[in-house]
């Protein structure tokens, strides 16, 4: 069982056992206490004494500014988002039905506060998203390793991605699964 189920799980047999002696906040502390040491605590150790498990890189690529364009004249807080996706369509009558637009989810994603260009950049698996953590069963891979990827990036001038501006810049490229050492470079236009 997971650490934190374990945890919860010896704790309610504890507080149902001593019910007497011990109140409601109590348990609720103890077990808040449990859940935070559970969530910070480092990765376990391997038997030579390194971090497990490995950060993987996916995808390392560069992005660029179009010719005569520049974010000089921007000011701090600019972010740079890079995603990725499997670029092949997704099931296009549920697309239809559920309003994706036949696009397959981001598999990676990250922020980059306050880029300069010509900025490089790495996906690894610390930036896979939920739908890109997803494990194929009976494999130890994700669903859409060994496809080709759609890298997008997007220069986002307040930093918020939420928002749009017309000095926001963006940019895709190709990222093959036959050559996994490549750079992919994302040229970025307004």
């Amino acid at each position: 069982a997971p650490p934190l189920l374990l945890r919860c799980l010896v704790l309610a047999t504890f507080a149902t056992a001593f019910s007497a002696s011990v109140n409601r906040r109590e348990f609720v502390v103890a077990g808040t206490t449990a859940s935070i040491a559970t969530i910070i605590s480092p990765p376990p150790a391997s038997a030579d004494g390194t971090q497990t498990p490995a950060v993987e890189t996916y995808v390392k690529g560069v992005a660029t500014l179009q010719a005569g364009l520049s974010t000089d004249e921007i000011g701090p807080g600019a972010a740079l988002y890079v995603t990725a996706r499997p670029n092949r369509p997704d099931n296009v009558p549920r697309a239809i039905l559920d309003g994706s637009r036949g696009k397959s989810p981001p598999v990676l994603s990250a922020r980059y506060a306050d880029p300069k260009f010509p900025y490089d950049f790495s996906l690894t698996s610390e930036n896979l998203t939920p739908e890109g953590a997803s494990i194929v069963e009976g494999s130890s891979s994700a669903w859409w390793q060994g496809e080709d990827l759609v890298v997008s990036c997007r220069f986002d001038s307040d930093g918020v991605a939420a928002t749009r501006d017309p000095t926001d810049l963006v940019g895709r490229a190709f990222y093959s699964s036959k050559d996994p050492k490549q750079s992919v470079t994302v040229e970025l236009e307004g």
